[in-house]
């Protein structure tokens, strides 16, 4: 455990899914379908473009496509990771809150926090490399699909 608390980035709370949604310009629930890397504006690090095809769209302008942008990722033989940064899995299905980078571009909300990888009808969220200051101790990392879209819509509605 200590050498994951020396690993972690550190991230400011609070990531309740209500102040996740308050602070996301998109939350979508979406399938990865494609990753590919590359070396970022002057080298020396690397990063993903993950592309995703949304099934449901829970704030936000309804896409087609979604291309999200995170820190890290393979080139070649080389490879980085990015403590605290979120990963994907092409097929995976997530639940994002993501805030715009540019048009068409976006990444995602406090690191991996906004980030709830989907499977059978659960959602949970992967902690494990992120530290929060401001977080709550009662946040919740695992919740039903339903739940989750039920917090996510009634907190968009307000």
């Amino acid at each position: 455990m200590l050498l994951a608390l020396l690993v972690a980035a550190t991230v400011r709370g609070p990531a309740d899914v209500e102040s996740l949604t308050a602070a996301a310009d998109a939350v979508v629930y979406a399938r990865v379908t494609r990753q590919s890397s590359s070396w970022g504006r002057g080298g020396g690090q690397i990063f993903t473009t993950v592309a995703l095809r949304p099934i449901e769209t829970w704030k936000g302008a309804a896409e087609a496509a979604i291309s999200v942008l995170v820190a890290g990722g393979e080139v070649g033989e080389l490879s980085q990771s990015v403590p605290g940064e979120a990963a994907f899995s092409e097929g995976e299905e997530v639940v994002l809150f993501l805030h715009r980078r540019a048009p068409g571009l976006f990444a995602v909300e406090r690191m991996a926090l906004g980030k709830f990888s989907v499977a059978q009808g659960k959602a949970l969220r992967d902690r494990r490399f992120v530290s929060c200051l401001g977080c709550a101790a009662g946040e919740a990392d695992e919740l039903s699909l339903d739940e989750l879209r039920a917090r996510v819509l009634g907190s968009a509605r307000k």
